[in-house]
């Protein structure tokens, strides 16, 4: 039996998040609802990082060029 996708990048480092009771319902039906729909990224990581890249995007106003222009700046490289 083959073992499972990785799914976390080398470079990820762990960090740790507090979820009220609350909070970890809403999260579970978020996994189970990208379950449901054989949703590639359905973990638990996966989850929270969408929502990151989400709020930067939408409720920031930041463009996707806008971050990797600032990554790639950060890491000294060009894009």
């Amino acid at each position: 039996m083959p073992g499972r996708k990785k799914r976390i990048p080398d470079n990820a480092e762990g960090t740790t998040v507090y979820l009220t009771p609350d909070e970890q319902v809403v999260l579970r039906i978020i996994l189970a609802r990208r379950k449901k729909r054989s949703d590639t990224r359905a973990s638990i990581n996966e989850i929270i990082v969408d929502g990151i890249w989400k709020i930067l995007v939408e409720d920031e106003k930041i463009s996707r060029k806008q971050i990797d222009d600032l990554l790639q700046r950060s890491r000294g490289t060009s894009a």
